[in-house]
Formats: structure tokens, sequence, C-alpha cells
């Protein structure tokens, strides 16, 4: 396909001009993201999670000029140049047109050209640029490109606004332990619009409602449907919506099959389309036997808690399970490895952490802790848990309610989810 310069010149300054005009907010993941490396950067994460303003943000912190190249593939020119080499004439039209002293990339939605890792490795090896590249997909991890970029690649992930991130989007500072305290009512209040309306960007500046349920449209037409050409796209939405819907529960592909009607196959097909796309998380039960590990039922979680009430109408009724989810993903933006317990005498908790340290926290989240009847069946499952694993510590996280309990040797702390996530957000050191 011959190249048309005129075009990509257009293409090139529409892309860079929208460095100048957006208002961009912090996202924590850009003080992690090691600027310093020779290998390419890939962050990846859901759609609208806010990618292109962290490679915005990067080129800001960069304090980049004239010497930096910022494409969103996503481009409706891309539909019909998807080839790997049109990377390769992007950057040789700038150089002639814009800068030949170009030096970093910054590729935003990369898995929209086809075939882009060979070229993206070629560049990295040519050692000309420091190249950064986001995508909607784990497929950007896949263990083929993985393989293919080995020891040529650091992994971010991305989700949506973390409770601090939100706290920053509505202009309210947390200084230290003190602003907590002094700000606790106003905290209250935020942290309850934040488990409703979800975190993503938009929806946050916005108050716009009907985004979580136009990008989850987006996800299944676009990261799924489109890419992989479905031809059941009413069965995987509704799995989808069915998953969504039973969020912090258990399943198997054999339930999903028998559920929908379809072949095993299909079913788990369509349940790794979803994970793909970060629609949909899942966490393993855990056994010290890799073998029932790996085949005891999944928990599942969802992205976003906005996004799950604007597809399940009945979702928000249970607010446990919305604070169970943001839970979850707090822990899963930390990186630490998850599972949920079950005990020998079938008693459940949430989550089993084990930390940087190989050390095991039982975590237990339910909306309230006053009551006789939750006290006793938070209590058992955590205790027992405790008692099988030879644990001394656990935590209860809460909407409100704040206290901690020393039982045979055992202390358990209770606190609200707000102040735990703040806290482990480093914003009250």
């Amino acid at each position: 396909m011959k190249i048309n310069a005129s075009q990509i010149i257009k293409v090139i300054e529409f892309w860079q001009n929208t460095l100048r005009g957006d208002k961009l907010y912090p996202r924590s993941i850009v003080e992690a993201i090691d600027l310093k490396t020779r290998e390419i950067v890939d962050i990846i994460g859901p759609r609208r999670s806010g990618k292109s303003s962290v490679l915005k943000l990067l080129i800001k912190h960069l304090n980049l000029k004239d010497n930096s190249l910022y494409i969103n593939f996503e481009d409706p020119y891309f539909i019909e140049h998807d080839h790997p080499s049109i990377i390769e004439e992007i950057i040789s039209v700038y150089k002639e047109y814009f800068n030949p002293g170009l030096c970093y990339l910054f590729f935003d939605e990369i898995q929209v050209i086809s075939q882009w890792e060979r070229t993206i490795r070629k560049l990295r090896d040519s050692s000309q640029f420091k190249i950064f590249v986001t995508g909607s997909s784990s497929k950007l991890l896949s263990s083929e490109i993985a393989s293919l970029l080995t020891g040529r690649h650091l992994s971010y992930q991305l989700l949506p606004l973390s409770f601090g991130e939100y706290l920053q989007f509505k202009g309210v500072g947390i200084l230290n332990k003190k602003d907590i305290i002094l700000k606790e009512k106003l905290l209250l209040k935020l942290f309850s619009e934040y488990l409703s309306k979800g975190g993503f960007p938009e929806v946050v500046l916005t108050d716009n409602l009907e985004l979580p349920g136009q990008y989850f449209r987006d996800i299944i037409q676009k990261d799924i449907v489109m890419r992989y050409e479905v031809r059941e796209k009413g069965i995987l939405e509704k799995m989808a919506i069915y998953l969504i819907s039973n969020a912090t529960k258990t399943t198997s592909i054999e339930s999903l099959k028998k559920t929908f009607n379809i072949s095993y196959k299909l079913a788990s097909t369509y349940l790794d389309y979803l994970k793909e796309v970060f629609l949909l998380f899942e966490i393993p039960q855990f056994s010290y036997s890799l073998k029932k590990q790996q085949k005891g039922f999944k928990k599942i979680y969802a992205v976003d808690c906005g996004l799950a009430n604007a597809v399940s109408f009945r979702f928000s009724e249970d607010k446990g399970r919305m604070l169970e989810i943001c839970v979850f993903l707090h822990l899963l933006q930390m990186g630490q490895e998850l599972y949920y317990y079950k005990t020998g005498n079938n008693l459940e908790i949430d989550f089993l952490v084990k930390d940087f340290n190989e050390r095991k926290i039982p975590i237990q989240v339910t909306w309230e802790f006053e009551s006789k009847k939750t006290k006793g069946r938070e209590l058992s499952s955590l205790i027992s848990t405790m008692d099988e694993l030879k644990l001394r510590e656990g935590i209860i996280l809460t909407y409100d309610d704040e206290d901690s309990i020393s039982i045979d040797n055992k202390f358990i702390n209770i606190k609200p989810v707000y102040k735990w996530l703040l806290e482990r957000e480093g914003r009250n050191d």
C-alpha cells in the first residue's frame, strides 16, 4: 500500500494537538512506572480507564516538547491502514515533516495494528527510541507476544480510579491521618458515591451515569465481537451480564454451559474473552494442593461497581457485594496474590492475601459488623480460617464500623473500607 504522507501528517497533527488541549488529573501509576528503563513500557487495562491520559501525563512528567510522537491507533484512519508497516511510515513522516530528532514514541491502543509486536521489537532493538504502548486487551501480554518481547518490556496494569484518585478528581486533598478524621463525614459521603458511580474517569468528571452502560456495550462489540468475529453476540452479552450480576460469587465453566445451553468449549472461550478485555476477573480457592486449587470453583469480580450497577439493576441492592468488589480491585491493583478460602466445615472468607513477604492475611468484607447475627457469622469464618492456617492476625472491613478484637491470642482489626484504602494508598503518611 502506497504511503500517503499528507493523510499521515493530518493524523499526527491531530493527536499532537490533543497533548496541549486536554486537562489532566494525577494518576498514581505514573509514579510507579520506571521511566529510566531502556525496555518497552506497556500499560494495559479496560477501555476508558484512562490509559490515554496516563501517556499524556508521562509526556508532561518527562517534560517532552518536540521530540515525542503520540498516536492513538483507534483513529478512523487506521481502520484501513492497520498493517504493521504503518508504524514505521508514521515515524518516517514525523521525522521528515515535524522533527528529525524524534526519540520518544507513545502508541495508544497498539493492538489495533496487526502484528504490531514485531515492528515494536525492531524499533526497540534499534536503540533509537524510548517506547510506551497501551492496550485494552490482556492479549498484549499473551505468551506469544511475551515470548517475542522477552526481556524487552515492563508491564503495568491500569484500572478505573482508586478511591484516593477519585478524591483528587473531586478536588479533595488528604495529606495525613488528621485529615481523615477531620473530613470523616465528607469522605464517607464521597465513598458512598464512589461505590455507586464507580471509578471510570469520564463518569467521575461528568456524573453521566449513562456512560458505564455504553462502555459495557463498546467493550462487548469492539473488543470482543469485532476482534474475534463472534457469531453468538446475544449469548456472549447475556453471559457477561449474568456474571457481572453474580460478581463476588463462585462459578464454573460447567455451570455456565448448563445455564446458557452451550458447549463447554464455547462457555470457556467466552469467559476467557470477558477476562481478556478486563470486564471480569477471577480468583481461585486457596489450597496447598495445586491440583485442587486449579479444579476448584473460581470467584468472579467485575471491573467497576458503576459498570456493575449499570448492567444489572439488582446489583446495587446488595451493598456488601459492592464493598467487596471495591476491596478486590484495590488488592488487584496492588499486585498481591489473591485467593478466597473455604474451611473444613465449609465456612468461607472473602480474601486470603499473600503479601510480598509470603505472609498470609485473611480478609472478610461485610457492610456492617454491629448486629449480633453478622458479628457471629463473620467472626466464625475468620477465626476458623485463622485456626486452620495457624494465623494470628485477620481483618474485617466494613462500611463505617471500626473496632479491634482479641480472641484466643488472635488479633482482628475492624476498619471502614475507605480508611483502609486511603492508608494503603499512602495518603496519610
